[in-house]
């Protein structure tokens, strides 16, 4: 016959076929849609890394050829510049004295300024510093030593024999920005040795990078977000376009940049080209470029570069159709995935309907396995599963201590039966909430049944801490209760107290002990607290003996009845017998009977009441 409820029966009536088939239809649908998806996803990736590998070589191809092609434009557009300061240097050479003339040195100047675009100025510097003569007027003889960097481009020019250019560098006269070209020229004979300086006009860059990206001239067409720069080996950004704003022309220009052009400038000093990606400083965002030298022995290159992003929105622009391609795909696919699954899902109503009520009725098996049922506390399953987690705890933490009392009401028997038993339960239910207010925040209170409860200490510093708790768990149970507006009961009760690890290791034993002190504390006048000690337990143990021995006897017939004669002292019964005491004995049959007055000293105790009403071992006749 089959005892479980029947919720619980309903919920586990045999299906196995029909549950056994829509798992596996299940199981194979969505192993072959993840199948599917898997290798569409796979095949897709690898699609899309080949294609974003081809475009980037692409666009690394289309810089490199920009780059290389900026680059001798630039070679051959900067030779115009030092040819033009050779042909100041030789005519300075077969004319000495214009040294000695600053007018007609700067006229000189002046027309070598026009036979060339986009020069802002010329100078003729002396070796020791003073400038001999500018193509604008400037204060004659001025000191460029005073100038540390200017100087030290001069030196720099000197050393290396060779045109050195920038960086760039403020012009007081124009007020503006100039990259200067510097080239030394020794002496020679009757000629002093000189510096030529040609300053060319910043702007002159963006007009000659707009012209060769308008005229075509080989260049590849990449997008609207190219950007070119000049630079020295060292760092030294010479031009750039698009130009930073005017704000930052100093900042940017006058010092050394560490943008992802500049180390890779650092990283490569031995190479003619390469590609670099990173963060530039100009715009402070992410770009791919490629740069390459003037020539194989210049300090000088070429860079171009794209956004990152533009490249990667060109990219995906590149492979949208196969991208509609494999969302229409996986849209078909997750179409028939979800039709699928509803019809699973329809079939599979009953079962979850069946599945739902064996939850619901397990949650309510929960509840009465943990609360107790009248006062909603937990109850003493739930007290025990704590107890045993902190005996667990305290076998591997030293020092933990907590402690775990019992109380049962005095003569709560009389509320029953004067009263009834539904007065009771709310007694019950009234001194549950009242005793929980004298306990602290993580102490808990349990209900172990009829009258009697247990508080469990899991905190405990000192023994006076609990015996403090368990003390206003007792007053608040002294306390006149209301069971109704006419009606207040008083009662009072008996508390126990055990401590871990003092009065024990083990969840029951720590629980029997403190039913040993609840029940001393009841024997000796009730209405108190007491704490567990180790003649309890013997005295407990006594009247176990006492209990089971009294018990066997009745079984075994080992009691025998004798009589004692009564005989007055006084008065008229003095000397006579006017009476008999009964006295019932154990005999047993290898011990003997045990003495009078080691069994009657044992204190009495509910457990030591005989079967059968039998009170005690002797009665007065």
């Amino acid at each position: 016959m089959d005892k479980r409820p029947p919720a619980l029966a309903q919920a586990a009536e045999p299906a196995d076929n029909d549950r056994g088939d829509l798992r596996r239809i299940g199981r194979m649908f969505r192993l072959g849609y993840g199948v599917v998806v898997v290798a569409v996803i796979i095949l897709f990736a690898i699609f899309a890394l080949r294609q974003w590998h081809a475009n980037r070589q692409d666009f690394e191809k289309n810089l490199e050829v920009n780059a290389n092609l900026m680059a001798r434009a630039m070679q051959g557009k900067l030779s115009q510049y030092i040819l033009l300061a050779d042909f100041v240097g030789e005519s300075l050479r077969h004319d000495p004295s214009l040294f000695a003339q600053p007018a007609a040195l700067s006229t000189r100047l002046a027309e070598a300024q026009r036979r060339l675009p986009d020069i802002a100025i010329i100078q003729v510097i002396g070796a020791d510093g003073l400038v001999l003569g500018s193509s604008l007027p400037e204060r004659p003889m001025r000191d460029l030593r005073d100038h540390p960097h200017i100087w030290a481009a001069l030196q720099q020019a000197r050393a290396q024999e060779q045109a050195v250019i920038g960086p760039i560098s403020t012009v007081t006269s124009l007020g503006r920005w100039v990259l200067p070209i510097r080239k030394a020229y020794p002496a020679q004979g009757k000629t002093p040795a000189f510096w030529v300086g040609i300053g060319l006009d910043r702007d002159a860059f963006d007009k000659f990078w707009s012209g060769m990206l308008t005229n075509q001239n080989g260049f590849q067409d990449l997008s609207g977000d190219q950007a070119f720069a000049f630079a020295r080996q060292d760092g030294y950004i010479l031009a750039i376009w698009p130009d930073v704003p005017q704000a930052r022309l100093k900042a940017f220009y006058a010092h050394l940049q560490h943008g992802a052009l500049g180390q890779s400038l650092q990283a490569h000093p031995e190479l003619a080209h390469s590609a670099f990606h990173g963060v530039v400083n100009s715009t402070g965002l992410n770009r791919i470029g490629y740069w390459s030298r003037l020539n194989d022995e210049s300090d000088m290159v070429v860079a171009t570069s794209l956004s990152a992003k533009k490249i990667e929105a060109a990219s995906w622009s590149k492979m949208w159709p196969a991208g509609a391609a494999f969302l229409m795909l996986m849209g078909m696919l997750t179409f028939s995935y979800v039709l699928v699954q509803q019809r699973l899902r329809a079939e599979g109503k009953a079962l979850q309907g069946r599945h739902e009520a064996l939850l619901a009725y397990n949650a309510q098996l929960r509840q009465l396995a943990e609360k107790d049922y009248l006062t909603d506390l937990p109850n003493r399953r739930h007290l025990m599963t704590g107890l045993a987690g902190l005996c667990d705890a305290g076998q591997g933490r030293d020092g933990l201590r907590f402690a775990v009392a019992t109380l049962d009401l005095d003569n709560f028997k009389q509320i029953n039966d004067s009263r009834g038993h539904a007065a009771g339960d709310q007694f019950l239910k009234a001194l549950s909430m009242r005793l929980q207010k004298g306990l602290r925040d993580d102490d808990l209170l349990v209900r172990l049944g009829g009258d009697e409860f247990a508080v469990l200490l899991p905190n405990v510093a000192q023994v006076q801490d609990a015996m403090a708790v368990c003390r206003r768990v007792l007053d608040r149970a002294r306390g006149a209760i209301e069971i109704n507006q006419h009606d207040a009961v008083h009662v009072t009760a008996s508390m126990g107290l055990a401590i871990y690890p003092d009065d024990g290791a083990d969840p029951e034993i720590l629980l029997r002990h403190a039913d040993q002190a609840m029940y001393a504390a009841k024997l000796s006048g009730k209405n108190k607290l007491l704490r567990f000690s180790a003649a309890m337990d013997q005295t407990a143990h006594a009247q176990q003996a006492a209990f089971d021995l009294l018990r066997e006897a009745l079984a075994e017939q080992w009691l025998a009845l004798h009589y004692q004669p009564v005989i007055g002292i006084s008065g008229v019964n003095a000397g006579r017998v006017h009476g008999v005491e009964a006295l019932l004995r154990i005999r047993h049959p290898q011990q003997g009977g045990p003495r009078r007055a080691e069994f009657f000293q044992r204190p009495r105790h509910p457990a030591a009441c005989a079967p059968g009403g039998l009170l005690g071992a002797a009665a007065c006749v």
